[in-house]
Formats: C-alpha cells, structure tokens, sequence
C-alpha cells in the first residue's frame, strides 16, 4: 500500500521526535507510540524502515552543514531560549498581558538565571572547541620559529623581497632626497 507523501512526512516527524526524546528507543515501543499518535496500528517493519530514514537523514544532513552554519542554528536556538529565560529573570507586569508569564517565584528566576549561564557556558565550549577563537597570528609565529611556512605565507614573504631593493649607498641617497617630509 502506498503512504501518501504528506502522511509520511507527518509519521517521519513523529518518529524524528521519539528519536530525538530517546536515541536508543526500540523498535516496538516505537511503533506503539506512533499508533498512539496516528489512532491506527502500524507494521513494525514500516517503522523499522521510518527509523533508518530518519537516521539516515539526520546524518546526511549533519555532514552536509560546514561547523559556522551549525554553530548559527545553535546561536540562534539559544537566542529564542534566552530571551524566554530573561523575561523569567527580568519579569515585568507587562509580560503578564504580553506573553501570558505569570510572575515568577524567587527559585524560578534563581533557576532560570542558574540556566542562563549554563547555555552561555555550553556554547562557549562549543565555539572554543570549534575553533573560532583560534589566534592565526600565534601559529604563523610558531611556524617562523620553527622554520616551516604555508605556502602562501612563503609566497607573500619570498615576494616582499623581490621587491626591495638593496643597493648600494649612493642610490639609498638619491631616494631619501625624493621623499618630502610631512608637514
């Protein structure tokens, strides 16, 4: 039987869910949660094939996302949580009529604020580990000490001293009479 496309990206979103909840979910308590969701009993073997689509999917398009674009979608999930999480902090009699958030206890906004600095912390890790606060200069210093040089570096260098001139001194003295000072 043949499962409309519009069907099977509602039960491929359903059983991305699960996996998201528990990565190592079976494949029968899968299936009893998708017919939980759908209302009619499905073939485990349909949800076995689901599962590996999905996981399949998950990891084609993981390898597909270069670290920055991932490290944005990251920002940006933290951003929307953040803001969520600053008006528990920073609750106001506004938000009460503006998003429905009846005012917080004490232990919420100590939470929320413990919360905060744990996500910053996460994605801190998660920069620093990526990479991006890498120092280029230091490694080009370390590659100089070392006596070894990119190739573009080497080329940049190589090139710089084609272009001086080291002549004798009576052509350094025509030159310096051609510069003007600065006034």
């Amino acid at each position: 039987m043949k499962i409309i496309p519009e069907k099977e990206e509602f039960l491929r979103e359903t059983v991305r869910n699960a996996i998201a909840l528990n990565p190592l979910v079976s494949i029968r308590k899968m299936q009893e949660l998708v017919e939980h969701n759908i209302g009619r009993s499905i073939s485990d073997k349909y949800v076995a094939k689901l599962m590996m689509k999905v996981r399949r999917q998950a990891i084609v398009q993981s390898d597909r996302k270069k670290m920055n674009e991932r490290l944005a979608e990251v920002r940006e999930k933290h951003r929307i949580l953040l803001d969520h999480l600053n008006r528990i902090v920073y609750w106001k009699w506004d938000f009460q009529k503006e998003y429905g958030l009846p005012e917080p206890k004490c232990r919420d906004r100590f939470s929320a604020m413990r919360l905060i600095s744990q996500m910053e912390l996460a994605l801190f890790r998660a920069e620093l580990d990526a990479g991006m606060f890498e120092d280029k200069r230091a490694a080009v210093e370390e590659m100089l000490r070392q006596g070894i040089l990119p190739i573009d570096l080497h080329e940049q260098v190589v090139g710089v001293f084609r272009r001086w001139t080291l002549g004798s001194a009576e052509s350094r003295q025509g030159n310096e009479a051609q510069i003007l000072p600065l006034k």
